[in-house]
């Protein structure tokens, strides 16, 4: 043990000693996807504000069609090379001649119609409480390490995790994080439950195969689709089951939107290691039926889904971009300015399902599949994100291929294992290769970043927003109260109190804020491969 032993003169004698606590407090904070950053945000062009028009729309307008009017001239007796053929002989000196060949009727040439497609602005709003008793410890010298700064920094990368987030969910989902089954053992999407989140020593109980489960304060499950790093402590979600919020107050059979009152829930535990998830609950769930044995239910980002409705709120990415049949945007599409992808084919995407081990024949097959159908629309992909575990299954199946020469030579470690980073070269392209832990199990998608093909749109600002000095350079965050006639960008706190309801100071100030932005493909069309093996292990 690396301390004073018992009977040792620092440990007799530690109180004569001065404890220094160090008052710099490290803020642990998980970092972005890198395959976002690389892809997205390091490539990212610009959209000019310019082009955001009525209803804080963005209008773009295809062409896509020939035009004119075009025949060999064999038809038409090769008149341009040789001349008309109409000339007659009077005699042996004259000649007649007349003119009977015409070029083809302009008219009947087709023209290109211009088709457009609507893209809605998207936005979110955020608030942040801090308190003049928090200013006040912060200003204390006695008082270790500070506290306004770490939570400044918690709320940007709340900002910055959450546009990554909703870069990998789909809108076909409801923009759903992860979904888990409340049973048994928490495996394989499967959950389980506690009833006293704040024990020294917390006991979790598996879920019944069948039944309700009341006085639940918190529940842990395996995340199914692996992709782990959707959830960080501190996350605002909500649980649904089908259309029905679980975490609410009033029993799911008498739900209406109405009468519902939330329960606040958080990401409480992420473990990494054993890929497992720990959602926390304001109040227990002591309502009948909230929370069933056998039942599916989702989690989405808070107040991102209406009770009740079927749809669910966020940001266009990947997965509204890249589509085989339906519209581009998919259920955010615009009715009035839509691009169906089965009528326009050029904007389709190459799907594949039950991909089973990706080898490096089948990788040149759907490489070479994108760009036999999509090279002559100038169309091209230039990165391949995959989730965990693909490129190493992809890379362990090749090893039975290879022979290590050791004729004459000694066993050697030295150049074992794999080269950093995925590059894959094919028809004269390099590909690079990412693993994110946001995408969901077994899933490869195939994107375009070169030309800044993804461009952020964002209107502009109202006079006097401020930008976050801790946000992400990409994120285009501001807060709002200086807009709104305040001398700062901390508003108030009032409460109603008293026989007039008279609005009283407190010691909170709130700081509310917004995002305003949509991302947007000059080329939506990729790749997308599921059903993918994948290869990893966790820990115990």
């Amino acid at each position: 043990m690396p301390f004073a032993s018992t009977n040792s003169l620092f440990n007799q004698q530690s109180d004569r000693i001065q404890e220094i606590l160090n008052k710099n407090i490290e803020v642990f904070l998980p970092s972005l996807d890198p395959a976002w950053r690389d892809t997205t945000v390091t490539s990212q062009g610009v959209g000019q504000a310019s082009l955001i028009g009525r209803d804080m729309k963005i209008l773009k307008i295809y062409m896509g069609s020939m035009a004119g009017v075009l025949e060999m001239a064999d038809s038409r007796n090769n008149f341009v090379l040789y001349g008309d053929n109409t000339i007659s002989n009077v005699g042996r000196k004259l000649q007649t001649q007349s003119i009977e060949q015409v070029w083809p009727d302009a008219t009947n040439g087709a023209m290109a119609r211009p088709y457009r497609l609507g893209i809605g602005m998207k936005a979110m709003v955020s608030n942040l409480l801090v308190t003049l008793g928090e200013m006040q410890a912060e200003a204390t010298p006695a008082f270790i390490g500070e506290i306004i700064a770490p939570k400044l920094e918690g709320h940007a990368r709340l900002i910055a995790h959450t546009l990554c987030n909703y870069w990998y969910v789909a809108e076909n989902d409801s923009y759903r994080i992860g979904q888990l089954v409340f049973s048994g053992a928490p495996s394989a999407g499967g959950a389980e439950y506690t009833t006293d989140l704040n024990a020294t020593t917390v006991t979790w109980t598996n879920a019944p195969t069948s039944g309700n489960v009341t006085t639940a304060t918190a529940i842990r499950f395996n995340v199914g689709e692996k992709s782990i790093d959707r959830y960080a402590v501190g996350m605002r979600v909500d649980v649904y089951t089908g259309n029905t919020r679980v975490n609410d107050s009033t029993a799911l059979a008498s739900q209406t939107t109405s009468t519902t009152t939330r329960i606040n829930a958080w990401v409480a535990a992420v473990d990494e290691v054993k890929n497992l998830v720990t959602i926390a609950f304001a109040s227990a769930l002591s309502t009948a039926g909230n929370l069933v044995g056998g039942t599916t239910y989702n989690v989405y980002f808070a107040a991102s889904k209406a009770q009740g409705a079927s749809g669910g709120y966020g940001f266009a990415g990947i997965n509204s971009w890249l589509k085989s049949s339906g519209n581009l945007l998919g259920g955010d599409y615009d009715s009035a300015n839509a691009i169906d992808v089965d009528t326009h084919p050029e904007f389709k995407s190459f799907f594949k399902s039950s991909v089973g081990t990706l080898t490096e024949h089948k990788l040149r097959q759907y490489l070479r599949g994108f760009h036999r159908a999509k090279e002559k629309y100038g169309q091209y992909v230039d990165c391949l994100i995959a989730s965990d575990g693909v490129w190493l299954n992809y890379e362990a199946q090749k090893i039975g291929q290879y022979m290590l020469d050791r004729t004459n030579r000694l066993s050697s470690l030295t150049s074992e294992g794999s080269q950093e980073g995925f590059k894959f070269t094919f028809d004269g392209r390099t590909y690079t290769g990412y693993t994110s832990n946001y995408i969901e199990d077994g899933t490869v998608y195939g994107l375009r970043k070169g030309g800044a093909n993804w461009k952020k749109y964002v209107p502009p600002s109202p006079k006097g927003t401020q930008k976050f000095d801790k946000a992400e350079s990409f994120v285009p965050f501001e807060f709002v109260a200086p807009a709104l006639g305040y001398s700062s960008v901390k508003v108030p706190i009032t409460r109603g109190t008293g026989v007039n309801s008279t609005s009283l100071l407190t010691e909170g100030a709130q700081m509310p804020g917004m995002l305003r932005m949509q991302l947007v493909p000059d080329q939506p069309a990729g790749i997308k491969l599921t059903g993918v093996t994948t290869d990893r292990q966790y820990g115990e």
